[in-house]
């Protein structure tokens, strides 16, 4: 497919890219300005930018402790509803999924049906999707964010 530098060109661009869309938009729910690290305030709370093998947005969350992963899982299934209604679509819910580093995580993301990374023509499709899908995430997270942190101190 693409050598190890080819994907690193094409990983660079396209976050130029990306990052010069989202320099218009300032985070709701304390994020920061750079969108895709965003800062959630909870140490084991990531929102990541999937890029593949499928493209999408998740909430990874990443405890050590398996009771501590069950508890924050369990907070955001009662946000459900309200997380959906904000994306605009039903998120998949993954209680335990092994990423590639061989972390186990809790997984709650939105993938773009169809989509390759690595197609520069994808690419306007790609951002429109991040670029929605993370104001969503950040105006969700502005409103149940605050919860999800009273249970982390």
């Amino acid at each position: 497919m693409f050598s190890r530098e080819e994907k690193k060109d094409l990983n660079t661009s396209f976050f130029q890219l990306f990052t010069k869309r989202m320099s218009r938009h300032k985070s709701l729910g304390g994020g920061g300005i750079r969108w895709e690290s965003y800062r959630t305030g909870v140490r084991g709370i990531f929102f990541r930018l999937l890029t593949f093998p499928e493209v999408g947005l998740a909430i990874d969350l990443q405890f050590k402790d398996p009771e501590i992963r069950a508890l924050f899982y369990d907070q955001f299934e009662e946000f459900k509803s309200m997380l959906n209604s904000h994306i605009g679509q039903e998120m998949l819910y993954e209680p335990r999924i092994m990423l590639d580093s061989g972390v186990i995580v809790s997984r709650i993301w939105v993938k773009l049906e169809g989509a390759n990374f690595y197609d520069k023509t994808q690419w306007p499709a790609i951002v429109d999707f991040y670029e929605a899908k993370l104001l969503a995430l950040d105006e969700f997270w502005e409103l149940g964010g605050e919860v999800v942190k009273g249970l982390a101190r």
